[in-house]
């Protein structure tokens, strides 16, 4: 039954967050591109291989605890490890917008992208 619930609400959440979070994602790779002067498929290939090796270490961490410990320990432990370092990027994330707006003398990317494309 838990198996089903859960099932039910990934097929809900699964859509809402591609919502969500593609047309994000696309602006940051028109506004990076834009800034840099490179093609936006590189953007997004690094963006997919970066979600390629978090899944592949999530899924070494996970075999790793059931190797060493127990299938029981790993279903315990993975997901929350896998959380904490998820965790620990929003400090990194936080620098990176930071250093971004410092850079453009308090003007985020997204908002001089915006201006110059409406000056276009």
């Amino acid at each position: 039954m838990g198996v089903l619930i859960f099932i039910g609400c990934l097929l809900l959440a699964k859509p809402l967050l591609d919502l969500a979070y593609y047309p994000i994602q696309l602006q940051v790779v028109d506004v990076v591109s834009h800034i840099e002067g490179r093609n936006q498929y590189a953007y997004i290939f690094n963006h997919e291989f970066g979600l390629f090796l978090g899944r592949a270490l999530g899924c070494c961490l996970f075999l790793a605890i059931a190797y060493w410990g127990s299938g029981i320990a790993a279903l315990k432990y993975a997901l929350p490890v896998i959380a904490l370092l998820q965790l620990l990027s929003i400090k990194v994330a936080n620098q990176i917008f930071r250093g971004l707006t410092a850079a453009g003398n308090g003007v985020s990317p997204v908002a001089s992208f915006t201006a110059s494309q409406m000056e276009a």
